[in-house]
């Protein structure tokens, strides 16, 4: 009866004594997917409120997916290192901060916007002054 309740206590003290350190494992884990799947939204919301460009969407969704592909080789061996974690977190925000920055950069799309396709009125005034100059040349030639 001793030793059923002595093995008992141990098993127990030793089954409490490790869940916390695979829980910690896990909680770092879903605290990366948590990100993953936040970063995910804002793209997708980006997506929907026109801020991202295709091209820009593109960029974003290739980060991601070379993320995915660095979470799946790192949990192979079923949890990540504090090395690993901290590749992961880094990776996830420069992710971060390049989304932010492609959602706001309004003021670039603009200028490339003019520099390819420029304004209508700047299209109309180089077709008044087509007319204008060749109306010019043309009286100016006359007039000799």
């Amino acid at each position: 009866m001793k030793t059923l309740t002595k093995s008992l206590l141990v098993g127990s003290f030793f089954l409490s004594s490790t869940v916390p350190v695979f829980a910690g494992h896990g909680y770092h884990q879903d605290r990366l997917l948590d990100r993953m799947e936040r970063q995910q939204e804002r793209i997708e919301e980006g997506i929907q409120s026109r801020e991202l460009t295709r091209k820009e969407v593109k960029i974003l969704k290739k980060q991601q997916r070379q993320i995915r592909r660095l979470v799946r080789v790192y949990r192979e061996d079923g949890w990540l290192s504090k090395k690993e974690r901290r590749i992961l977190r880094n990776r996830l925000d420069r992710a971060s901060n390049k989304i932010w920055r492609l959602k706001h950069n309004d003021l670039n799309r603009y200028l490339e916007r003019q520099e390819r396709y420029g304004s209508c009125s700047d299209h109309a005034k180089d077709d008044r002054d087509r007319k204008f100059n060749r109306d010019k040349k043309s009286r100016i030639s006359r007039a000799w």
